[in-house]
């Protein structure tokens, strides 16, 4: 997997309720965000990894995760960029709540609050 593919994830794990706020800052419309919400109602790290492989797809070789960083402190969510400049990531505080499903299986059905410990980071 790619430094940048792997960063995506990340952000991914991180936005939580934070990814339709960031559709905004990166320009994507009302449509474009019910559309996310529609086609994935069950889990908000596959809301937050439509929205940025939609945004990876229209901005092509332009889509420079300087971009994304900045529009991610322009959100007030700084916090995801220190997790991935800094050290090991670490989840934002939010990110482990119900409808959240680990990295490596996007397909499961939503977590119990109670599953939590067993939520996982792939390297």
């Amino acid at each position: 997997m790619e430094r940048a593919e792997i960063k995506i994830n990340i952000i991914a794990e991180q936005l939580g309720l934070s990814w339709a706020e960031l559709a905004r800052e990166l320009q994507f419309g009302v449509d474009d965000i019910n559309r996310i919400r529609v086609e994935n109602p069950n889990s908000l790290l596959d809301q937050s990894s439509a929205l940025l492989n939609l945004w990876a797809s229209r901005e092509g070789k332009r889509a420079k995760m300087e971009s994304l960083y900045i529009a991610l402190k322009n959100i007030d969510r700084a916090d995801i960029v220190t997790s991935l400049e800094g050290q090991a990531p670490q989840p934002a505080p939010g990110s482990s709540e119900e409808g959240a499903c680990r990295l490596g299986d996007r397909n499961s059905t939503m977590l119990s609050p109670s599953d939590d410990s067993d939520y996982d980071y792939e390297s």
